[in-house]
């Protein structure tokens, strides 16, 4: 059977993911007088995700749909490797992987060297703490709000090593990114090496100033983490901007791309010095690896190229929207969220400033009645949230105005 050349195969799986954007035009540039149209070109993109109006999802911060556009790629590819797992055939998912690469690396800043294809943000923490060279009576700082892979992952780590673990709590209710700043910067030590944090909480939504923070722990020698789960995807970022040394995302919460597939980012400099989790067939003949920077990381045995694949059609959407553009709608519809919620004297643990959150919103409640809540605003009202914290709320680009509004008047309904 005669094979594609990889650019017509790219280019057919792309074709349905190119057509949307291209049939409806460009739509208003500011939110700010004209969102009769600016929501007629975002309901066009909610309809490029399968998911009902009975089923709303509004939980990104844990799993998003992924871009039918994405699912499409995934089933093409995973099919066409079904059809034809020579090598031959799959010598292609090669180029489409570092081409998929430099996409990403463009959208971050950063280097393609510095990028790799990993299988979730857990993975990337977990790499950067095995792979640091620390040794015993090293002090390692973390934010009391971190993921567990990026807090208890330590933990056992210390065990082991003998390291020093401190925990950091910031206020609950920040009034400045000044007061988050200097939370950590006095707690800066002589021995402490590394600063692992989290940009975005997705325990309360509190959102980090991470490039102050990093220069503060650049002029003490500090080593700064940052797990970016709820920001790939979520804000238009520049890593090089926030100076961060390793930074670990999940294609599949903001980014709505495939399952399975991360990236970690090592700045050049530390890439040589970081040893890596795994070794498995790719790697090399011997302990010196052929492979080039970050891809070191992803030496990880037999991978699902078509996911990996098929973030390339994620990638590729995302540039077509535009990541500041997308920042803005998630920022729009969780001012919108929050400002709604509050206006019903609810009790928010997520700052309404916008510059100290984003698109996480979490919603106080007692009684331990998250669970209770979350429930019957998913039966009642068919928005899926979570029990985190609360009641966990987080809007993106797919949700609409209405949904929005649609989660507002059962929040504040559930708890009249």
């Amino acid at each position: 059977m005669p094979k594609t050349n990889n650019k017509t195969s790219r280019r057919n799986f792309l074709q349905r993911s190119s057509a949307f954007l291209a049939a409806i035009g460009a739509a208003p540039k500011t939110l700010n007088g004209q969102i009769r149209d600016e929501e007629a070109f975002w309901l066009q993109v909610r309809n490029q995700f399968t998911f009902t109006e009975a089923a709303v999802p509004m939980n990104a911060a844990n799993l998003c749909p992924s871009f039918r556009a994405v699912t499409d790629s995934v089933e093409r590819f995973t099919a066409d490797i079904d059809l034809d797992c020579s090598f031959n055939n799959r010598a292609k998912y090669t180029n489409l992987l570092e081409q998929c690469r430099n996409r990403l690396a463009a959208q971050l800043n950063v280097s393609a060297d510095e990028l790799a294809l990993v299988r979730n943000t857990s993975e990337a923490n977990n790499m950067i703490n095995n792979g640091l060279p620390l040794k015993a009576g090293d002090e390692v700082l973390l934010w009391d709000q971190n993921h567990p892979t990026n807090n208890v992952a330590w933990d056992v780590r210390a065990e082991r090593f003998r390291l020093n673990i401190k925990r950091v709590s910031t206020p609950q209710a920040p009034s400045s990114e000044q007061e988050l700043l200097d939370a950590f910067i006095r707690e800066f030590r002589p021995n402490t090496r590394v600063l692992a944090i989290t940009q975005i909480s997705n325990i309360s939504g509190v959102r980090l100033p991470v490039a102050e923070l990093a220069s503060a722990a650049h002029d003490r020698g500090i080593h700064v983490h940052v797990d970016g789960a709820q920001s790939w995807g979520a804000l238009d970022l520049d890593l090089k901007k926030l100076k961060v040394d390793s930074f670990s995302a999940s294609a599949h919460k903001w980014y709505m791309g495939p399952r399975e597939v991360g990236l970690l980012y090592v700045k050049s400099e530390h890439i040589a010095n970081l040893w890596p989790s795994v070794i498995a067939p790719g790697w090399g003949d011997d302990s010196d690896t052929d492979l080039i920077g970050a891809r070191k990381f992803e030496s990880l045995g037999q991978r699902d190229d078509a996911a990996l694949a098929a973030l390339g059609t994620a990638a590729e959407l995302h540039d077509q929207l535009g990541p500041k553009r997308i920042e803005e709608r998630i920022r729009f519809l969780a001012q919108r969220l929050k400002n709604g919620l509050a206006e019903g004297n609810l009790k928010l643990l997520t700052p309404l400033t916008e510059r100290l959150s984003h698109g996480v919103c979490i919603v106080k409640l007692s009684r331990n009645r998250g669970s209770e809540i979350s429930n019957r605003l998913y039966s009642d009202y068919g928005i899926a949230s979570a029990p985190t914290g609360g009641l966990r709320l987080c809007p993106t680009i797919y949700n609409t105005t209405e949904h929005v509004d649609r989660a507002i008047k059962g929040v504040r309904t559930l708890l009249a």
